[in-house]
């Protein structure tokens, strides 16, 4: 149960911090303010679910901080992450009527310390460089493609009941999401080759270990499913099917984030797989 949560705890980090990141992009300041008061609190509820499932008495959180070693830190820059996000939501809601693009560059800053923390602290203490770097590389492209991806999904809705609006922001948003599942493949097929035992591989390609199982979900649902349907949700909105395009865009996403626990499993459990 308490890996569970620790899963849980990685991809609603990241997609938090990767939603946010994206909130920032000029041609969403046509959708209107609604836009970010929605997605503003929905990125913050999420990243409060997912601190408050870790497994970690809460009895014990206090003393979290006095410890001061990796655990403590990513513990600080989340918390720092919710507290920046907390503040753009109240100004959003009660204070001012637009947002505040330097309180959610400040927020995706110390949301992504955060993230390369987090994926130093999941590896063995004797891996050496070059898989440090390909983990917190591949967090960090993780993130990217759930907040991108969630957030098209959101925007995708707006079109349901305003459907004059400018097809810009979810192009643009679908183009990305295209490009980072394009990115995350290129990575995990660069792990496999290079960064995994050949012997050990080969056993869970054959399905003759316990992590085939879960490897061919990864590679088929969470990297093959996608990259089948990014390109159709691109098409779909360049002909302004946006409705269409939603619902590919919920498949898709089901499909990453399936994808996602699948790797955060592995990471758990050996992080000889992504």
């Amino acid at each position: 149960m308490a890996r569970i949560q620790e899963i849980v705890f990685l991809v609603f980090g990241q997609l938090a911090v990767g939603g946010v990141f994206f909130l920032t992009l000029p041609s969403l300041k046509t959708v209107g303010i609604g836009f970010y008061r929605t997605n503003g609190l929905v990125f913050l509820l999420t990243v409060i679910l997912g601190i408050a499932l870790f497994p970690i008495e809460w009895a014990e959180w206090p003393l979290v901080f006095l410890k001061l070693d990796l655990i403590s830190l990513i513990f600080f820059f989340f918390l720092a992450f919710i507290l920046v996000l907390f503040v753009y939501n109240l100004r959003l809601w009660f204070h001012h009527p637009h947002h505040s693009q330097k309180l959610l560059m400040a927020a995706t800053s110390l949301g992504s310390v955060g993230i390369l923390a987090s994926a130093i602290y999941y590896l063995p203490a004797a891996s050496g460089v070059v898989r440090t770097i390909s983990v917190a590389t591949y967090f960090l492209v993780s993130s990217l493609l759930l907040g991108a991806g969630v957030l098209s999904m959101l925007l995708g809705h707006s079109y349901l009941t305003r459907p004059g609006l400018s097809i810009v922001p979810l192009r643009h948003l679908v183009k990305i999401f295209m490009i980072l599942v394009f990115v995350e493949a290129g990575l995990t097929l660069l792990n496999l080759v290079f960064l995994t035992s050949t012997e050990r591989l080969l056993d869970a390609l054959m399905l003759r270990r316990f992590e085939g199982l879960y490897l061919w979900i990864r590679l088929l649902i969470g990297i093959v499913g996608p990259i089948i349907l990014s390109p159709m949700i691109v098409l779909t909105v360049k002909d302004r099917a946006t409705m269409s395009a939603t619902g590919l865009l919920y498949v898709a996403m089901m499909m990453v984030i399936i994808g996602e626990i699948c790797s955060r499993f592995f990471l758990l459990v050996d992080a000889s797989f992504l």
